[in-house]
């Protein structure tokens, strides 16, 4: 079976071209742990630069995948990592349109695991004949609406140092990846002001909300840290940029 098994991912790894993530999803145990160690070096013979995910191979794997959660820290592992989450009650295909859990829990997820360093992966199944279930391409549009307007503070972006990743229940950072930026993700409205304690601008910097072309007001004191007033028009929701969850960027290094 191993000696099979091991034909079909070198086929894999060889007629395709070049390969840049396999995901072995087994458990084989310890008993055959030899010949599965034999498969894994000749996968990364044939292709030098594939990412094998961890599970079944433990420390000779890449990236970490916690399945159907996001770790509560962004110290839960030291390797890079995946959260693959099913959208509805499985991976397989649902055919139960209310299962689905919405283009708002795929945002939040979403902005949760790339805080904390990591990324996430919605998991969802086709039917027999290869379509998806409407409600999940009416889920992963609304996601990627929200992400033509805030990608910025996604795409490329890194967490920030230690427990810095977040401020109480509903405010989320990332920063770009040359520290320039900060964005402040906000899973909630953040209503007349954003207080934020543990950002201090530079002098004269510009603070905005993504999708939005404006400059915001804002003052800094130690004692209380950032305020950033937000404009009364966009106190009606049909004036924001998008539904959920709203970003600010700002000009600040950690």
């Amino acid at each position: 079976m191993l000696k099979r098994h091991r034909q079909q991912l070198t086929e894999l790894l060889t007629n395709y071209g070049k390969i840049d993530m396999l995901c072995l999803d087994m458990w084989l145990g310890a008993d055959v742990w030899p010949e599965m160690r034999e498969t894994i070096k000749e996968l990364r013979r044939i292709q030098p630069d594939v990412m094998l995910r961890c599970r079944g191979i433990g420390n000779y794997g890449d990236y970490y995948t916690p399945e159907g959660f996001v770790p509560g820290s962004k110290e839960n592992t030291d390797m890079p990592w995946m959260v693959i989450y099913p959208l509805a009650d499985t991976f397989s295909y649902d055919p139960n349109g209310d299962n689905y859990k919405g283009g708002e829990w795929i945002i939040k997820n979403l902005v949760d695991s790339v805080a904390k360093g990591g990324n996430f992966m919605v998991g969802i199944g086709p039917d027999e004949n290869g379509a998806w279930h409407p409600a999940a391409e009416e889920q992963l549009g609304e996601a990627g609406a929200w992400l033509d307007v805030n990608g910025e503070a996604i795409y490329a972006t890194r967490a920030r140092p230690g427990s810095l990743y977040k401020e109480g229940k509903s405010i989320f950072f990332t920063r770009s990846k040359d520290n320039q930026h900060i964005y402040a993700i906000c899973t909630e409205w953040p209503g007349k002001a954003l207080r934020i304690k543990t950002i201090r601008p530079e002098d004269g910097t510009e603070i905005c909300l993504l999708g939005c072309n404006d400059a915001l007001d804002w003052t800094y004191d130690k004692e209380h840290g950032l305020f950033v007033n937000i404009p009364e028009h966009l106190q009606n929701e049909n004036s924001r940029p998008c539904k959920t969850a709203y970003v600010f960027k700002i000009t600040a290094k950690d």
